[in-house]
Order: C-alpha cells, then sequence, then structure tokens
C-alpha cells in the first residue's frame, strides 16, 4: 500500500480513535467543548490522561500542548493540523448532525471529498464513493467507500473483499462479484475504480502507530506536582531566595532542605546515593506560566543529617504561585509545598543569603559564584556557508568585563575594550570549518568567560559548553555550572546531566541550566562534565578542570568512527563477518579495533541532490517516480532525509524531515531548466549536513558535467573529505566517452567511501535505488583510538578484509 495511504489511514485512526469515551460532567465550558469536539480524535492514553487532571490550569495546558504535540510541520509558525481540524469541523457540521457517524469522522480527517456519488444495484448494497484529488492533509488522490449497514454507513477496507459489499446470500468470490458488477451496475467503471484506489484501511497496527506518538501525554502527567494517591511523606522544608538579576529577569533560588532520616538510598561500590526527581509548576494569574523539572543523584556522607538541593529559575518581577513536589525515587516519598512569590526587581545580588544549609554542610558564601556569572556570546550565522569576509559579534553580560578578545583556529586576532565588540574575518575562499573563540578578561587580565563557536559548522549542528567554572578555577567547596546549549533547527533537547568526576549529580529538562555543584575537600582535583541529549538521541559534551595546574586543560582522546560496507565478489552485502575479519591501518600503522557492530538500525540521514537542468527534461518525471520510492524504501520514523535540486545554482527544497509526504510534496511538480553547477552543488549539499552524526548519506543523480559552477572539482573533493560523508553518485545516460565526467565521480565516490553507478536510462533507476537502500542499510560501524599523536592535516585509512570481500569506508579524515 501507498505510504500516503498508510499515513492516511493513521491520521484517519487518531480521529477516531476514542469515540465512546464519555463527557465527564463538572467541567469548566471551555474544557467541555474541547472534549466535546476531540473526544473522537484523542487517543486512549491521553483521555486518561485528561482524566487525570484535577486542575484547571493543568487542563488548559495540556490543550495547548496537544495542538503543538501534533503539528505536522513544526518547523511552522502555523499550526496546519489544527487548522485543518477547525475547517473540516465546519464541513463536517454542514453536512452531519452527529460528529460520532463514521463519515462526519472521515470528513474531520480530510475534509470535503471533490466530488461523490452513491452506486445501489442488484449487486451491490448501497454505497457511497468519495473521490478526493488530494485531502487537507495528503497531495495524493484516493477514493473512500463507505457500505450502508443498518441505519448508518462504515467504512469498507480493501482487506475484507468485496463479499460485504453484495447483495447476494451464497458467497461468490471476488472475480464474479466484479463480472455482476460489470454487467448489472450502472456506472460500473467508476465503481470499480474506486475499489481498487481504496486504501486497505485495517491494515494498521501499533507499527504504523506508535506508541511514542502518546508520550508526551504520559510525560505531561508525570511533570504535574500532584500527588499520587495515599503517597508517603517526605520530610522536608523550602526556603525561597533572590539572588541577582540575569537580564531583566530575576534569579530565584527554590533551596530544598531534605531530612535524611527517611531518605533510602542505593549501595553502589559501598558508597550511598541519593535519588530524588523535583517537579516545579510556576502559575501566574491562574495560568501555567511553566513547567520544570530536575533529577538529583547525590553521594551521600555516612554522618550527613540533611540534604540540600538548590532549583534556580528566572522570572520577571511580579507575583506567582510556586508549586513544588518532591519525591525520593528509591522509598517512593513525597514532599510537596505551595508557595506565594512575590518576585521583587532586583538592580544588584542582595547582601544576605538565605540559611537553610545546616551546620555540617559549607557557608553559602563559600560557593564560587551564587549571583548570574560574566558571560559573553558569540553570534555567527549558522544556516549559510561563508567563504570570504565574515563579521561577527560577541556580546557580554555581568559585570567586569575589561575586554573581549578573539582568536580563529587558536590563533590571536584583536581585542577590544569597548562594544560592540564585532569585528570582520577572512575565512578564505575555499570552504572550511572555522573555530572562533571569544574571551572576556578583567582588568588584570584573567579570563572571566569566555564562548566558542564553529564557522562552517553546518545548521544542524548541536553543541554543549560549560560557560561557567572557567577551566583551572580555583574553588574551596563548590562551583556553578553553567551550559549554554545551541540544538539544532527542527531537533529537541531532551535534557543536560551534571557529572563531577563521573559521579553523575544532576539531571536538568529545561532551562536554564545551571546547577550548583559541590567540589569534595579530599578531591581537589576535579572536572565538571555536561551532557546533552537530543529527544532524537543525538549527544554532545563539554568538561572543564576544576583545581587544576596550568598544563592540565582537557582530556583528547582521538577516536575515530567509520561507517563501513561489506560486500562479495558480485556486490552483494555482507553481514555475517566479525573483527578478525578486518585490518584497519591508519598512515600505514595498524590501529587496534575498539568497536565493532552491525549498523543496520541506527537512523540514517540521506539527501537526494537530483539535476533539474535542461537536459533533464524528458527524465524528470521518472526521476522523481525513482526518488520517491528510494524515499519510501529507506525511510523508517527514526532516519531523516532532504531535497535539493539544482540547475543553475542549487535549491533547497525539502529540509531533513522525517516526513515522506513532505518529501513527496517538494518532489512534484519540478521544472527542468537551466545549465548544471554540479560542484556548486555538491558543496551546499554536503554543508547541509554540518552537525549532522551517525549514519550519512548523499545521492546524487546527474546526467552531464559541471557547467555553470563557481568551485572546482578539488575544491569540492576536499570538502568532502572534510566532511565525512558517504557520496552515492547515479550518472544517468553519461556518454562512456565522457572519461573526465566519470573519472571525477567515481573518485568523489571512492574518496567517501560510497558507490557510483552509470546507467542508460531512467527506468534503471528503481534497482539503482535499491542497491543503494541495501548498502547504507547493511553498513557496520568500528571505532579504533588513533595512534598517531602528530597534528599532520590529513590521515590515511585503508581498510584490508579476507579473501572474495571488499570493504568500502572513508579514504582518510582530518583530526
Amino acid at each position: 500500500m501507498p505510504l500516503a495511504f498508510r499515513l492516511t489511514a493513521v491520521l484517519f485512526v487518531l480521529f477516531i480513535g476514542a469515540a465512546n469515551a464519555a463527557v465527564p460532567g463538572e467541567l469548566e465550558p471551555r474544557h467541555k467543548q474541547f472534549l466535546e469536539q476531540t473526544h473522537y480524535l484523542l487517543q486512549p492514553v491521553e483521555r486518561e490522561v485528561w482524566d487525570q487532571l484535577t486542575e484547571n490550569y493543568q487542563r488548559d495546558a495540556f490543550i495547548r500542548r496537544f495542538w503543538r504535540e501534533h503539528d505536522l510541520s513544526p518547523e511552522t509558525a502555523r499550526n496546519e493540523f489544527h487548522e485543518a481540524f477547525e475547517q473540516n469541523l465546519v464541513a463536517a457540521r454542514e453536512r452531519y448532525s452527529d460528529l460520532t457517524v463514521e463519515r462526519a469522522r472521515f470528513m474531520l480527517a480530510h475534509g470535503r471529498p471533490t466530488r461523490t456519488f452513491q452506486a445501489s444495484c442488484e449487486v451491490l448494497r448501497r454505497i457511497d464513493i468519495w473521490y478526493y484529488r488530494h485531502s487537507s492533509l495528503f497531495a495524493a488522490e484516493f477514493y473512500a467507500v463507505f457500505v450502508r449497514e443498518g441505519g448508518d454507513y462504515r467504512l469498507w477496507s480493501q482487506d475484507e473483499g468485496l463479499f460485504p459489499l453484495a447483495q447476494f446470500t451464497t458467497a461468490l468470490d471476488d472475480r464474479d462479484t466484479i463480472q455482476q458488477i460489470e454487467q448489472k451496475c450502472p456506472r460500473s467503471n467508476d465503481i470499480l475504480q474506486a475499489l481498487a484506489l481504496s486504501p486497505d484501511w485495517n491494515d494498521l497496527d501499533e507499527r504504523l502507530f506508535p506508541e511514542s506518538s502518546t508520550e508526551w501525554a504520559r510525560a505531561f502527567l508525570a511533570s504535574s506536582t500532584t500527588l499520587p494517591t495515599d503517597a508517603a511523606p517526605l520530610v522536608a522544608s523550602v526556603s525561597l531566595d533572590y539572588t541577582g538579576r540575569r537580564q531583566s529577569r530575576t534569579i530565584v533560588d527554590a533551596l530544598i532542605d531534605i531530612e535524611s532520616a527517611n531518605v533510602a538510598v542505593d549501595t553502589v561500590e559501598d558508597r550511598k546515593i541519593a535519588h530524588f526527581l523535583v517537579d516545579g509548576e510556576v502559575l501566574r494569574e491562574g495560568d501555567l506560566f511553566e513547567n520544570f523539572r530536575y533529577r538529583f543523584d547525590l553521594p551521600l556522607a555516612s554522618d550527613v543529617r540533611h540534604i540540600p538541593i538548590a532549583v534556580q529559575r528566572y522570572l520577571r518581577p511580579g507575583h506567582y504561585q510556586l508549586n513544588l513536589r518532591v519525591q525520593d525515587l528509591v522509598a517512593d516519598t513525597y514532599y510537596r509545598e505551595e508557595l506565594e512569590l512575590d518576585v521583587p526587581r532586583i538592580d544588584s545580588a542582595p547582601e544576605t543569603k538565605s540559611e537553610i544549609v545546616q551546620a555540617e554542610q559549607p557557608p553559602p558564601e563559600a560557593a564560587a559564584d551564587e549571583t548570574s556569572p560574566c558571560t559573553v556570546r558569540l553570534f555567527v550565522p549558522q544556516d549559510e556557508l561563508m567563504v570570504g569576509t565574515v563579521r561577527v559579534e560577541a556580546r557580554t553580560s555581568g559585570e567586569g568585563v575589561e575586554r573581549v578578545s578573539f582568536s580563529l583556529d587558536g590563533r590571536q586576532l584583536m581585542s577590544k575594550r569597548t562594544p560592540p565588540y564585532s569585528l570582520e574575518l577572512d575565512v578564505g575562499r575555499s570552504p572550511r570549518t572555522h573555530t572562533l573563540e571569544a574571551t572576556a578578561l578583567d582588568g588584570e587580565g584573567h579570563t572571566i568567560a569566555s564562548d566558542e563557536v564553529i564557522i562552517n559548522g553546518g545548521p544542524h549542528r548541536f553543541s554543549v559548553r560549560l560557560t561557567s567554572p572557567i577551566s583551572g578555577q580555583t574553588a574551596e567547596r563548590f562551583v556553578q555550572a553553567v551550559t549554554q546549549v545551541e540544538v539544532p533547527r527542527l531537533e529537541k533537547l531532551d535534557r543536560v546531566e551534571y557529572f563531577l568526576n563521573e559521579d553523575k549529580i544532576a539531571t536538568l529538562y529545561q532551562e536554564p541550566f545551571i546547577q550548583r555543584i559541590e567540589v569534595p575537600q579530599d578531591q581537589p582535583l576535579s572536572y565538571v562534565r555536561a551532557v546533552g541529549y537530543l529527544e532524537s538521541g543525538g549527544a554532545a559534551e563539554d568538561i572543564v578542570f576544576v583545581n587544576a595546574p596550568d598544563l592540565v586543560d582537557r582530556l583528547d582522546v582521538n577516536m575515530v568512527e567509520l561507517y563501513t560496507s561489506v560486500t562479495d565478489r558480485r556486490g552483494r552485502p555482507v553481514d555475517s563477518i566479525s573483527a578478525e575479519d578486518l585490518q584497519i591501518l591508519e598512515n600505514g600503522e595498524p590501529q587496534k579495533i575498539m568497536r565493532f557492530e552491525p549498523a543496520n538500525d541506527l537512523p540514517i540521514h540521506a539527501c537526494l541532490l537530483l539535476d533539474t537542468s535542461t537536459s533533464m527534461e524528458d527524465r524528470l518525471r521518472e526521476a522523481e517516480d525513482a526518488a520517491l520510492y528510494f524515499l519510501e524504501l529507506v525511510m523508517t520514523e527514526r532516519d531523516r532525509a532532504c531535497l535539493m535540486v539544482f540547475n543553475d545554482e542549487p535549491n533547497l527544497v525539502v529540509p531533513f524531515t522525517n516526513s515522506t509526504a513532505v518529501l513527496a510534496g517538494g518532489l512534484s511538480g519540478l521544472v527542468a531548466e537551466g545549465e548544471t553547477a554540479l560542484n556548486d552543488s555538491l558543496i551546499q549539499t554536503l554543508f547541509r549536513f554540518g552537525g549532522v552524526r551517525g549514519k550519512r548519506a548523499l545521492i546524487l543523480l546527474s546526467d552531464g558535467a559541471d557547467s555553470a559552477s563557481d568551485y572546482e572539482f578539488d575544491e569540492v573533493l576536499e570538502y568532502a573529505r572534510r566532511s565525512g560523508v558517504t557520496i552515492y553518485s547515479i550518472g544517468l545516460s553519461i556518454d562512456s566517452r565522457a572519461l573526465d565526467v566519470r573519472s571525477k565521480l567515481n573518485r568523489l565516490c571512492r574518496e567517501t567511501g560510497g558507490s557510483c553507478f552509470f546507467i542508460d536510462g531512467a527506468p534503471e533507476l528503481k534497482r539503482t535505488y535499491e542497491r543503494i537502500e541495501r548498502e547504507v542499510r547493511t553498513q557496520y560501524v568500528i571505532s579504533y583510538q588513533s595512534s598517531a599523536e602528530d597534528n599532520q592535516d590529513f590521515r590515511e585509512i585503508e581498510l584490508k578484509t579476507r579473501s572474495g570481500l571488499k570493504a568500502k569506508t572513508i579514504r582518510g579524515y582530518y583530526p
């Protein structure tokens, strides 16, 4: 069944998911209306969560989150899902008084049909046929067939066969029924076409409707501060303090003091560790202003009587209500408190601090920095490839900044003493990544803050950077860990974890990512590590040494990761080899394999680069169909793909997405015109992979040589080497005498670990895409720690395997 139909069917089931759920009473009118309109849309898990909400502010927040989670294109400002639902609601009400009947529900999902007709003859029961040229959600055409049963109509599905539609009392097979329709029914051709193009609506299971799609509802309920029924008490108290300001907001410290007597602990290697989950809700004028979650994993001394936990929020001056819930995750006990907050406007840090920390704990003033730290932030465009002259700017906050110093790739550039802290850089003609650093210095020349960005790092760069503490900072007992997180567009941050040495101390799920960390007196040399995780599974981290001598800065473990394809003599993927079958040489030196495993289940990021120059005019439609065929082959829920087209210049049609329907829309209606800027387009497409980790593949389809690029092939090859992206090229009807074109494409693929295909015509495209899909999906991931100690520019890799097999990976890398 075509993917567009499967997705449509999933959306249809989403709309009818809980059609018979009861509507509770004693609700506010707006909440009653929400249930009346969407009780057939809510999935069972979502409805179950709704029924457990006890406060109006929670229900209001649930409604906002519900529409946001079901937005088909969250990258846009509009919520197309909600807009389509409202339009379809109007259409369904115009036609049906009861919105729970099946045809009304279908119209809610897809809007008004393009045309309808009813069929009734001696062969068939009464059927209502709806034709859609496209629905409000999908571009593909389809039919919906409803058969009358009892007093109403139900949706018919192809997997039922034709018997449920027939009037016969004696069972006939589908072939006989079709013959009867052809002979005895008016508009028989239209009826048979509708039956053929009606999807198999019942071909739905948990694979098409994954549990993860409702995970947000469970998380929403779990993050509320409502106590479970018969919750056992946890003895604690909380105190508030307003310790400074950050821009226009006041820093609010909630200091929670937990009595250790009834705290349960885990014992790990003779160490006691307590685990707490802190959930908070901030209400303003009765509405949920924000909620937050922290997790703490705290090593405890044997004689500790009180366990302090610090939670920090930024709020504008005004009146709020703060609801706090603390859970001991081992004992499953709870503490809950509701506090009124009158947040003042702070012009400077107050002289005094709260004193809930008990005698065995250090006094608050021992902390390295309890007020808002000084920061510096670099602003450099990340969504476009930058060459030539680039203007950058650094902005500071806090006090004590005497000057800001800039360096590029470790080379000192200049310092500026007065804002704006900006300058123009010449980053060269060829596309390269560069490391730009801005350092804020005080009057004595000491570093008080720094920031670092990667120029041309790509639009999907995920970075985690500890801006405090400063490397080498001296701290007697405490440091204030402050993390700056850069999340790729269209991705969501799941959490940030803080470690002291190898001990996980705290997990933060929302900004601000600031945490007070105790540095043990018996371990003066320590390191703080911050690790960020994306919802999609990506991770990034940073590490800073505290109380370290000047010669200790950061760990530098040169791990190399290779995605490798192994094929037999006939070019078929081999999935039965082990690490012993391979040998890795780096610059001729053998390397020890530390990780070897199949990468079949790892997510793929693939980008199709499609030639739409004038010479493609006669083959463009077939190329579109074959490209969509490849996407349907390769895409799973975890994969992402993008679409680039090029003629005189490259054009990003669809950024990375996991929606095949969106990609199909991008492939439709392309026009062949202009010349062939192949080199420029390859570089721009490789740039789109910047910041993406894991399995990455660029699939190029072109029918000719470059005729309009600014970049030379050698520049493309060098940039491809630096990107680490595997390139597959399909040369379509390229003359066998065009040796230069074929040689360049072959070299590009060989250097990046991919494959090059030359085919005679568009009909061969689907079979070629199948070979690429098999190769990409059946790779291995191999990791080793490089033995090289020098900083040479390029390190060559050679991969050897046993006789009869061929192993392909990148030909080298830049450290």
